[in-house]
């Protein structure tokens, strides 16, 4: 009878046992679907915002795209300050030139004979297809224009500086020069470091004038000058002009006498 008793005891404590396990287990399965739940749920959120991101992204991508199809600003090749150097391939004029039209490339500029004078052949090509265009005062406070150029079929224009020693030494050969020119070829100077209006280096530059024995007509440097030289990047430099003011040919940067009196040669029969 006891033993009866006790089994059944035993049967109901192990049928509590399970209802209790059972009981327990049902807190922990709703914890975990709450965990679910809000997993499930900052996961459609981390979605959602992954959807916004990259649309942001893409108009920013789409910004960036945009400023570098932008086209890069031009820099202009047209000279600026001074003048480009006339060539066969550029006619353009810088300050200090007025435009004109130019003439055929195959036509040349005739000068006259008879007298002391020479046959000066400019091909077409070598002239600028501007004009010189200046007023200043020469050394002696005499005012001059571009008109300086309208006697001569061709001007050599020497440029230096009372600071330069191979200005100097030269001096004496151009002097030379101007005293053996035909009466149709003129050399005038310009002396870049004497300014219309200040007088400094004024005495240094007729002092080394005088010296030389140089007669030739002697330019201070106006704004209309400054224009005109500002292109070169070395003195003595030279260039030439015709009579009616087109810039022949390249300027002769940094040129020496030598180099001068060659080119001057190209164009003299």
């Amino acid at each position: 009878m006891l033993k009866t008793i006790r089994n059944v005891i035993i049967g109901i404590l192990a049928v509590l046992g399970v209802v209790f396990i059972i009981f327990m287990l049902l807190p922990d399965d709703e914890d975990e679907d709450v965990s679910v739940s809000q997993q499930t749920t900052v996961t459609s959120a981390n979605d959602q915002a992954g959807q916004d991101i990259p649309g942001d992204k893409d108009e920013d991508e789409a910004s960036v795209q945009t400023q570098d199809n932008e086209p890069a600003q031009y820099e202009d090749d047209e000279p600026g300050e001074g003048f480009a150097q006339a060539s066969a391939d550029s006619d353009e004029p810088g300050e200090g030139f007025a435009q004109v039209a130019s003439g055929s490339d195959d036509s040349t500029t005739t000068g006259s004979t008879g007298g002391n004078t020479v046959t000066v052949n400019i091909p077409a090509s070598e002239l600028s297809g501007g004009t010189v265009r200046f007023k200043t005062l020469t050394l002696d406070n005499e005012e001059i224009t571009q008109d300086v150029f309208s006697d001569y079929d061709i001007t050599i224009v020497h440029v230096w500086g009372t600071y330069c020693q191979p200005c100097i030494s030269e001096m004496g050969d151009y002097a030379e020069l101007y005293r053996e020119l035909p009466d149709n070829v003129n050399l005038i100077a310009i002396v870049c470091d004497v300014y219309d209006g200040i007088d400094r280096n004024v005495s240094a530059a007729n002092s080394i004038l005088g010296d030389a024995g140089a007669e030739f007509v002697n330019l201070r440097t106006s704004d209309d000058i400054y224009d005109l030289i500002a292109g070169l990047q070395y003195i003595p430099s030279s260039f030439f002009v015709d009579r009616d003011g087109h810039l022949i040919g390249a300027m002769l940067n940094g040129a020496s006498y030598s180099d001068t009196v060659a080119k001057l040669a190209d164009y003299l029969e």
